[in-house]
């Protein structure tokens, strides 16, 4: 890809403000309702099997890293976009320039 297509492709962020959209409610309501499911199968198969409590400790941990694993890709990949997006708008200013000169 070019870096006059890459400067024209833009680069999608989460809006904030007062006049920004909401966004879809259903993949945290999906998300939410997966989650209970899972919590609940878990429950009920230690107590099914007569398993001791603390096995439930290894799912919920699972659970943890993983929603901590996707944050910080989410918030390194923003970073990343940030930091290629600068680097090539200030590469795409030089043969402007000096074509124009």
């Amino acid at each position: 890809m070019s870096v006059h297509a890459a400067l024209a492709r833009p680069v999608f962020r989460t809006p904030s403000g007062r006049h920004a959209k909401p966004r879809p409610a259903w993949p945290r309501v999906a998300g939410r309702a997966v989650f209970l499911l899972s919590a609940l199968f878990c429950v009920a198969a230690v107590a099914g099997f007569g398993w001791p409590p603390v096995l439930l400790v290894v799912p919920a941990a699972a659970v943890v890293l993983l929603v901590a694993a996707v944050a910080k890709l989410r918030a390194a990949s923003r970073k990343i976009d940030t930091i290629f997006a600068e680097e090539l708008s200030e590469e795409s200013g030089d043969p402007v320039d000096q074509a124009s000169a």
